[in-house]
């Protein structure tokens, strides 16, 4: 065996963006659709509450690929108190030998950019074509990336931001503007009135109670909900779900966590609340709109064969062997 190769994530943010991923996973959603997939996830809560931290251990396995990946993810509110990076690692494994060939030292950075990267290929796909307000609830990494995505495959004139601090909320303006100087930026204090006034809507929440109410949603609007991943948590409401069109990374992912997962423990069947996996609207089996007035809604837990990808993308740019 040849020693492992350790990379660390300031190498990692250096050598791949989001934009590179974004075709990548569209491979990962249609070999998962297609059976060709293996994704686990087990979800473990460390500290006394939920709210204290969790920790995500992920597996995947694509057909063909010469990796598989057993992924670690925590997210722990005492880092983001001290404003300092997260933990975790992402184990690549040979497929042919079972022998470690990297640890990527990420600090949840593939995480961020493959789920980013899925924002941009979802929003190219089920978008409307020409946007002229978007909302985002949260104001954290992941509501900043999502946006950057968003506009880079659907430029909109006008975010609306919404947190629960209206402090983070500015600052993610601030942090946006830089980037986007030709976006006007609002800070909204009223949820129901930055869902109702955009035509995409981005929830990147750590809600544990509903957030949006379907009453709320209006025709033709489009949804991205990446917020909710775990069992404790839930961004939208059973009639939001039931009032869409629900696209999902993985039907069974999404039965047993966040936003369907709630809905399905109340009582709904998961088909009639889950339209189609995204691997079945890549291949054509499923149109993403019967009507142009369909309320269509993104459903992001995250599954291993995202991470299988991503990593491979990694060790290519790398050159790690």
């Amino acid at each position: 065996m040849t020693a492992i190769r350790m990379v660390g994530a300031e190498e990692l943010r250096t050598a791949v963006s989001f934009k590179d991923l974004i075709e990548p996973m569209a491979t990962a959603f249609r070999q998962s659709s297609a059976g060709e997939a293996q994704n686990g996830l087990i979800v473990m809560f460390p500290g006394d509450r939920p709210t204290d931290g969790d920790v995500y251990v992920k597996t995947g396995v694509l057909r063909g690929s010469a990796i598989h990946i057993v992924k670690v993810a925590p997210w722990f509110a005492a880092n983001v108190a001290r404003n300092i990076a997260q933990g975790g690692f992402v184990a690549v494994l040979d497929s042919l030998t079972g022998h470690v060939r990297a640890l990527l030292s990420d600090e949840h950075y593939l995480s961020d950019i493959r789920t980013a990267a899925t924002g941009a290929l979802v929003a190219r796909l089920l978008a409307p074509e020409r946007i002229e307000t978007a909302a985002v609830l949260g104001t954290g990494v992941q509501a900043e990336l999502q946006c950057l995505a968003l506009h880079g495959e659907r430029p909109f004139r006008r975010l609306l931001i919404w947190g629960r601090d209206v402090a983070k909320a500015q600052a993610l303006a601030e942090r946006l503007r830089r980037r986007l100087p030709e976006t006007a930026f609002e800070i909204e204090t009223s949820v129901a009135t930055a869902v109702a006034s955009a035509e995409v809507l981005i929830t990147a929440t750590l809600a544990r109670e509903p957030l949006v109410r379907g009453e709320w949603l209006r025709p033709g609007q489009f949804v991205l909900a990446v917020g909710a991943d775990d069992p404790t948590k839930c961004e939208l409401d059973a009639e939001a779900l039931l009032r869409a069109r629900v696209f999902v990374d993985a039907r069974d992912t999404s039965a047993a966590n966040g936003c369907v997962h709630h809905a399905v423990q109340a009582g709904h069947s998961l088909d009639a609340l889950v339209t189609a996996e995204l691997g079945e609207v890549l291949t054509g089996a499923v149109p993403a709109r019967a009507h142009a007035d369909d309320i269509v809604v993104v459903k992001l837990v995250g599954i291993g064969a995202q991470d299988v990808v991503a990593a491979q993308i990694a060790l290519d740019r790398l050159a790690v062997p």
